[in-house]
């Protein structure tokens, strides 16, 4: 088990920059989640981690090793790819041994390593199998139990679940969840799927286009968003997001938000004094809050006017676009809370309203 630190890396594919000063810590035992859309070099960070792929400039520290100019044969990592990578025709139990065999591990000893490890991975039925008559979800079972019988300081997976179905994804991250709190090594998990990076990090790091937009805790990431990008990413459905501008109340402050023909509608969103909305007042904003935390009533008298656009259940709630004004919204109701045509008020608790700037994507409350 090490922590791992990358300070200020750099890469380039031609005049192409897919990763830009990008700088992160991890502790010893985390499981951190590179997580963002295709293109944004999270596959291309972790490939510089195992020695893949050097980077251009910066460090790569794994525990106190600084790791940077070594060989990926060096650097004492496994890696489980989403292709799998077994050779097909060894067995399972050969397949997993493979590393003990290439370490010089004597034979009873690689033996005992490999039944403990498909024990853990609850896979010993499959010891004596090939590759070809296994299912997705076995054959990266096998591949995770060949990296686990390496004992390396650092985990590496690139999207290990991308190839399975829903059903087999689902209960594959399960396991992978129980095998890290089992034995509570460093991870390090690439994927475009952001339900595998809320349930299975301790940590997260969103990028796009190469940079670090943000890195917390998955609450923190969720409720906490530092810009409009990782709001946006985050979150099925996404945040809410409509146009305005903050005006002076009787008490406090409101957001208006624009109708798109220059005005405003005329019930504002109620938002409390401060310093920080003084400032804001008559620029152009957008206002966010996360679908489940905007209220809808048709029987309210207060709070913006909207009309229910679409209903579409999902069992236990409905995601309800409304239309407010010239903008769209989308929130998350219990079933059968509105029905599609209805006129409501919206209401945006004060404690859950987010604002950003427009023009740079940052937040601003």
């Amino acid at each position: 088990m090490a922590k791992l630190s990358i300070q200020s890396a750099r890469k380039s594919y031609g005049e192409m920059p897919v990763l830009q000063d990008v700088s992160i810590d991890v502790d010893e035992g985390a499981f951190v989640v590179l997580l963002g859309p295709s293109g944004c070099g999270k596959s291309t960070l972790l490939h510089a981690i195992a020695g893949l792929h050097p980077i251009d400039s910066g460090r790569i520290l794994i525990g106190d090793n600084d790791v940077t100019q070594l060989a990926a044969r060096d650097r004492d990592v496994a890696m489980v790819f989403q292709s799998y990578a077994l050779y097909p025709t060894m067995t399972v139990a050969d397949n997993i041994g493979f590393p003990l065999k290439m370490r010089g591990t004597n034979k009873v000893e690689a033996r005992r390593q490999v039944d403990e490890v498909a024990r853990l991975l609850q896979i010993e039925p499959l010891l004596a199998r090939y590759p070809r008559e296994l299912s997705g979800g076995q054959r990266q079972r096998v591949a995770i139990g060949r990296a686990l019988v390496r004992d390396p300081k650092l985990f590496l997976f690139d999207e290990p679940l991308s190839n399975l179905d829903a059903a087999l994804r689902t209960d594959l991250r399960a396991e992978i969840k129980r095998l890290h709190q089992t034995i509570r090594r460093t991870m390090v998990y690439v994927t475009h799927d952001q339900i595998e990076a809320m349930t299975l990090a301790t940590k997260i790091v969103i990028m796009s286009k190469g940079v670090v937009q943000q890195a917390g805790t998955p609450a923190e990431i969720y409720h906490e968003p530092v810009n409009l990008f990782v709001a946006r990413f985050i979150g099925s459905p996404a945040m809410t997001l409509l146009k305005g501008r903050i005006e002076p109340l009787t008490s406090g402050y409101g957001f208006r938000i624009a109708n798109g023909d220059g005005d405003a509608l005329s019930d504002a969103i109620h938002l409390p004094n401060s310093d920080v909305l003084r400032a804001l007042q008559g620029r152009e904003l957008l206002v966010g809050a996360r679908p489940e935390n905007v209220d809808v009533s048709a029987s309210s008298s207060a709070g913006p006017t909207a009309v229910v656009d679409l209903v579409e259940p999902t069992g236990p709630d409905d995601i309800v676009t409304l239309k407010i004004g010239s903008q769209t919204s989308i929130v998350r109701r219990p079933a059968g809370a509105v029905s599609q045509g209805q006129m409501v008020r919206v209401h945006f608790p004060a404690d859950k309203v987010m604002l950003f700037d427009p023009a740079s994507g940052q937040r601003l409350l």
